[in-house]
């Protein structure tokens, strides 16, 4: 998806009144410290705002693919919203093969021949846990597109069978309104069910520590009620027409970083770029620590557009809002810390995360505001400089990134 924390508070926007004149009314409002852009130190990242290009060196096809897998990221629905106790993000895959799909944290490769077998298009998943090893409770939700209806129906009777054929006896289970839900379990702590729904196959997976298969049931029942009216909702695409689609809406992608020789890039991101383009806010909160809190900012900072690359840039309605919205994207876990911003940049927020992201696999973040744009800098620190107080590297990230948004004006 492990909570979060920021350092510093808002900056008001004081009115200042002389001797006898009448007092301003009303509330004062966050405003940026002034930055001197050409005094920061920027080392040698990239400071120019970067067209958003795809790069396409191999595996074409699927990389096209997976522009269709950021569009269905964001219907998928939220695994938190059916399991309120589960506080920590987990892994959020978008993938176009059976390999990606069952890299750590996916669905298993188990189920790789029968969606490669059945015309797999694109699918997407994200999974929360509860963070015990010995007591795991986890809840995965994923959706997988298929070339067609009947591929689709093919295929979640070809993962049930495959999921019902393992070592360890299974027996069906009853999904409420859902007849031909292909659920199963082992030993009423999990269940597993694969819902075909036009071209599309809707995955759940759902484990507790206690016995209880009838609310499992109900948990996963609750889950397709949401997910069957937002997969209706979704146009499909064709893979041949997906190139036509808009590649960059309004420029939010170029406000984010590209890659840049001057070093930093966390290691998570990975051979296809899967998470590379422009997001809803529903879709980026799949990557987001603290999902409640977070789309609940979201909603209040009128974030309507998202764009991601080596940062996450998220529009906002206003510099008040994205202040408000800055605050929670900072918001500190338990056994995280304070780094120090970057020289010049007062109100950038700036944390030392004391576990690694899952996703990109990024141990440091500032966070910080320039008009109503909001961007997050990740940055990987060897274990060595990982304890110290300053990180320069990220520094420099993120003097790069508040160049990029201005000169992106």
């Amino acid at each position: 998806m492990k909570n979060s924390l920021r350092v510093a508070g808002l900056l008001a926007a004081l009115a200042v009144v002389s001797g006898c004149a009448a007092p301003i009314s009303g509330k004062a409002k966050p405003g940026m410290t002034p930055v001197d852009l050409a005094a920061l130190k920027t080392g040698a990242q990239i400071t120019e705002p970067t067209e958003f290009v795809e790069r396409f060196p191999s595996a074409t096809s699927e990389r096209i693919r997976l522009i269709e897998g950021r569009r269905l990221l964001n219907v998928l629905v939220h695994p938190i919203d059916y399991f309120p106790s589960l506080p920590e993000l987990g892994y959020t895959r978008i993938f176009a093969n059976a390999d990606a799909m069952s890299k750590t944290g996916g669905i298993p490769a188990q189920y790789a021949d029968a969606v490669t077998r059945n015309k797999l298009v694109v699918g997407v998943s994200a999974v929360r846990t509860n963070g015990s090893v010995r007591n795991t409770e986890q809840m995965l939700v994923g959706v997988l597109q298929f070339a067609s209806e009947q591929d689709a129906k093919n295929a979640a009777a070809a993962m049930f069978q495959v999921t019902m054929s393992g070592e360890r006896p299974r027996h069906p289970v009853a999904v409420p309104n859902y007849p031909e839900a292909n659920a199963s379990s082992a030993d009423d702590q999990g269940v597993n069910a694969f819902q075909q729904h036009g071209p599309f196959v809707i995955v759940n997976s759902v484990t507790q520590s206690t016995p209880n298969v009838t609310g499992l049931a109900d948990t996963i029942k609750k889950s397709m009620d949401a997910q069957i009216p937002a997969l209706d909702k979704f146009k499909v695409i064709a893979p041949d027409d997906l190139m036509d689609l808009p590649r960059d809406r309004e420029g939010i992608v170029r406000r984010t970083m590209d890659k840049s020789a001057g070093g930093g890039d966390p290691f998570g991101i990975s051979f296809y770029n899967e998470d590379f383009g422009v997001f809803e806010a529903s879709g980026i909160l799949h990557y987001e620590r603290n999902t409640l809190e977070t789309r609940k900012a979201f909603e209040e900072a009128g974030v309507d557009l998202v764009g991601r690359r080596y940062s996450t840039v998220y529009r906002a309605r206003d510099v008040e809002a994205a202040f408000k919205l800055q605050t929670v994207l900072a918001k500190r876990a338990k056994n995280d810390t304070v780094l120090a911003p970057p020289p010049g940049i007062a109100d950038a927020q700036c944390v030392r995360l004391a576990e690694e992201d899952k996703n990109r696999e990024y141990n440091g973040f500032c966070v910080l505001v320039y008009d109503r744009y909001v961007a997050v800098v990740m940055s990987l620190a060897s274990v060595s400089k990982a304890a110290l107080e300053v990180d320069p590297v990220l520094q420099e990230r993120t003097a790069a990134q508040y160049a990029i948004l201005k000169k992106s004006e």
